[in-house]
């Protein structure tokens, strides 16, 4: 029983590995019995060089199939959302203000504003420039302004444009030069009347923010035809206006040129400095260089102490600036409601000539004076 037990279990070796032999020879590829895992050729390179044999195989390894590569997602651009087309005004206004000139002369205006508000810290002041192709810059240059005598000119020319020369010559130079109020009356009935002033003014002048109200120096109904009693200051206008006005003139756009050179001559001869003072009617072009002064034109126009409160005073003062050669600009400059009409004056002054001193380019002319910005209450003792 043990030797049957025996040879059974050698029988059986001898059938397994007759089947193990068979299993490895079923493809007639000795090679094929030889696995080496991704994992092992990282590893062990060397060894397993060695091991594989050079004979290359009979059947050629399978082609790879080729990979689609996906591109990376694009990222998405920001949307530019689309710029307003600026009207024209408004590319005008940009062009103005990209010149380098706007912003220096802008920094004057501040320092001039910071002036004031130390001389006369209740004053409002507004200030306005006018190149000769209209461009404007300025300081609250388009606020509404009590207007005074500094419109007379307006009044001047719609007269001469309704009656000519010589119906205006008699009454122009009291009007103009001495500022005569009742003068200036007799101005607006030659132009037709109040109402027919104010056409003058928006239709022909192209000024919107300038309006007459009334002048009742010896005629009372001397008003315009919707004329508001309750509102007895209602003769307004704006620095931007008047400096517009004389740009306008001087160019000899509003009147014919007969009229035009009467009206530039009596303007002409207004004062050209201040010859004490209490002096209120050459305020502009006291301290600019007497050759500039002497040929330029100008209209001043106040309100002063022995007149009016203090919340009425004002000065103002317009014209046109010609320099020495021949190149001018229009300035409009206006004080009012300073504690200290004085210093209202004087500061008037001062603005004026250091805006000319920079438009001119006149680096060596000086614009201060010994007392500026010193209150002294003898030359308005009624202005308490």
């Amino acid at each position: 029983m043990r030797v049957l037990g025996a040879s059974r279990r050698l029988l059986l070796a001898l059938l397994a590995i007759g089947v193990l032999v068979g299993a490895a020879g079923c493809d007639g590829d000795p090679e094929t019995v030889l696995e080496v895992s991704t994992v092992e050729l990282e590893a062990t390179s060397t060894e397993v060089a060695t091991s594989v044999p050079t004979q290359p195989p009979q059947t050629p390894p399978p082609t790879p199939i080729p990979t689609t590569e996906v591109p990376p997602a694009a990222t998405p651009e920001a949307t530019v959302e689309p710029t307003p087309t600026p009207d024209r005004s408004a590319e005008e206004f940009l062009a103005s203000l990209a010149d380098e000139f706007h912003f220096v002369l802008a920094e004057e205006f501040e320092f001039l504003a910071e002036i004031s508000a130390e001389w006369n810290p209740d004053s409002r002041i507004s200030m306005a420039v006018v190149l000769p192709d209209e461009t404007l810059h300025g300081y609250q240059a388009t606020e509404s302004r009590i207007s005074a005598s500094a419109v007379k000119p307006l009044w001047a020319a719609a007269a001469l444009d309704a009656a000519g020369v010589e119906a205006a010559r008699p009454i122009a130079y009291s009007a103009l030069i001495l500022s005569d109020n009742l003068a200036g009356g007799r101005l607006i009935d030659l132009a037709g009347g109040v109402d027919a002033v104010n056409a003058w003014t928006w239709n022909v002048a192209g000024l919107d923010d300038t309006r007459l109200e009334a002048w009742r120096f010896q005629d009372p109904n001397r008003v315009a035809s919707n004329f508001q009693p309750e509102n007895p200051l209602g003769n307004r206008t704006t620095m931007a206006d008047m400096a517009l006005f004389f740009a306008r003139l001087y160019k000899g756009e509003l009147l014919d040129p007969d009229e035009n050179a009467a009206l530039q001559q009596w303007l002409l001869d207004t004062s050209h400095s201040l010859t004490s003072p209490r002096d209120l009617d050459g305020v502009l072009l006291d301290r600019l260089p007497s050759q500039v002064a002497e040929s330029s034109l100008h209209k001043a126009g106040w309100l002063r102490p022995n007149c009016c409160p203090a919340e009425y005073r004002q000065m103002i003062d317009a014209g046109i600036i010609v320099l020495p050669d021949g190149s001018w600009f229009a300035m409009a400059i206006m004080s009012a409601r300073g504690e200290f009409f004085d210093l209202t004056n004087q500061w008037v002054s001062l603005a004026a000539c250091r805006i000319y001193a920079f438009v001119a380019e006149d680096r060596e002319h000086f614009c201060g004076r010994e007392g500026d910005g010193v209150h002294d209450p003898e030359i308005w003792p009624e202005a308490g």
